[in-house]
């Protein structure tokens, strides 16, 4: 999709509209190269060209949506469009006015084109598979442009395109052991792939020792940035949000209620600075960066147009909340670096638990802060700042209170971007930032 088409499209669209009516097309698209291994082996490969498009009809203090598809068939696209606008003028007339409805103020207009070097299909399959029949290799690679644009009636128009690339795989040895790796980035660079690879492998090599089964207890940990980032990722469950400030569900309510403080080593921000997702959102509103937390102590929330209207506050023209309840979300979230070397960490550590990966995360009481879930993947025990042996899978039970709060002992210097992987809707552009962290307690529980 080329922004002239996109543009296109919608400058013939918005001259369709009665006096009376104002509209926004949002558009997410991706035209993405993937391919699927299984047991070292290329099992599927495929093209996806996609381009989604919410439309936002108004008139006066009434709404409403729908969603479709556009092409590069500019006549086909416009007259798709139409006709979704037509099916929604019906109902739009028959509902009741909403005060907390508005249309978005205009904007300066944004363009934001991130280039990188992406491997053509033939030099990604040279390149893994040079590598991949060292260890048993499960995984996805996705690669190619991925799109955002936002127009309106009023004359804002945006575009964001951005080259990426992720591989999302794990090594797997006869024991059924896994090592799990998230290579992501912009431009292809294969000696970067190749240590990462073997890094990797290493690790998959120790998991072949037999596996410790620690007691449920409190441990000293360290982090590595992957199960950092899933925490942070928490805080959009009704965790960052205005509008779930004030509905009583924000995990962090304790910290605007209780003026209850985590560690000075923790900062949190919604960052667009590194161009990794596009500043706009859906209504075609430029947010800035906000200082979310700084120094453990509650800054900023994130603020919709909606919600800012409903409690008479000023807007940071946060995202829209989705269809799963999260309220206001982080798009691009970033945690602040501290001072801990990569290559002292262990040292760092001493003797404790070195966790690179967790999952099934969920609330086990959110209003007191309190995650539960399991380590997964390359988890060790650690001793004397060495790695000993893995362990089994534990499940844990703590409070980000805790782990990020008075239990915090130290923050890593490298902070790691992590791309979303998720592509149910297709790909992401948005990215979690985050360092890895030394913790003291952490609390485990089966």
């Amino acid at each position: 999709m080329k922004k002239e088409i996109f543009q296109e499209i919608c400058s013939q669209v918005f001259s369709s509209l009665e006096n009376n009516e104002q509209l926004t097309i949002y558009l997410e698209g991706e035209n993405s190269q993937y391919f699927r291994f299984n047991d070292s082996k290329l099992r599927q490969s495929g093209i996806i060209e996609d381009y989604a498009v919410t439309i936002s009809l108004f008139s006066g203090k009434k709404s409403l949506q729908a969603a479709t598809t556009v092409s590069l068939d500019i006549e086909s696209s416009v007259n798709n469009l139409r006709n979704e606008i037509h099916a929604l003028r019906d109902p739009l007339s028959l509902i009741p006015e909403n005060e907390f409805t508005s249309f978005p103020d205009s904007f300066e207009s944004v363009e934001m084109i991130k280039s990188g070097q992406l491997p053509d299909r033939n030099e990604i399959l040279e390149a893994l598979m040079d590598v991949i029949t060292k260890d048993y290799l499960t995984g996805v690679w996705t690669s190619g442009k991925i799109f955002r644009a936002c127009s309106t009636s009023e004359g804002t128009n945006h575009w964001f395109e951005k080259d990426s690339f992720i591989f999302d795989f794990s090594l797997i040895d006869e024991k059924e052991n896994m090592v799990k790796v998230l290579f992501p980035g912009s431009s292809w660079d294969k000696n970067k792939f190749d240590a990462a690879f073997e890094e990797a492998s290493s690790k998959l090599k120790l998991m072949n020792k037999p596996k410790m089964e620690l007691k449920p207890g409190k441990y000293r940990v360290w982090f590595e940035p992957n199960a950092v980032a899933d925490f942070v990722d928490m805080f959009n469950w009704n965790g960052v949000s205005e509008s779930s400030f004030r509905n009583g569900s924000s995990c962090l309510l304790k910290m605007r209620n209780s003026e209850q403080k985590l560690s000075p080593l923790f900062s949190l921000n919604e960052s667009f600075s590194s161009r990794a997702t596009a500043p706009f959102n859906s209504r075609g509103e430029v947010s800035k960066d906000v200082n979310i937390i700084n120094k453990g102590e509650l800054n900023n929330t994130l603020i919709n147009s909606k919600t800012a209207l409903e409690y008479g506050i000023s807007s940071n023209f946060a995202e829209e909340a989705n269809s799963w309840g999260m309220g206001e979300y982080m798009r691009s979230p970033f945690m602040e670096p501290g001072d801990i070397d990569k290559d002292g960490r262990l040292q760092k550590l001493g003797t404790g638990i070195f966790i690179s990966n967790i999952h099934y995360l969920n609330w086990s009481d959110s209003l007191g802060g309190r995650i539960t879930g399991l380590t997964r993947y390359a988890c060790y025990w650690v001793e004397d700042g060495k790695m000993v042996a893995p362990i089994k899978t534990m499940r844990f039970d703590d409070s980000f209170y805790n782990f990020f709060g008075s239990n915090l002992e130290g923050v890593g210097k490298e902070i790691l971007a992590r791309p979303v992987i998720e592509t149910y809707d297709g790909r992401n552009p948005g990215e979690t930032t985050c360092p890895g962290i030394l913790v003291n307690d952490f609390e485990l529980t089966l």
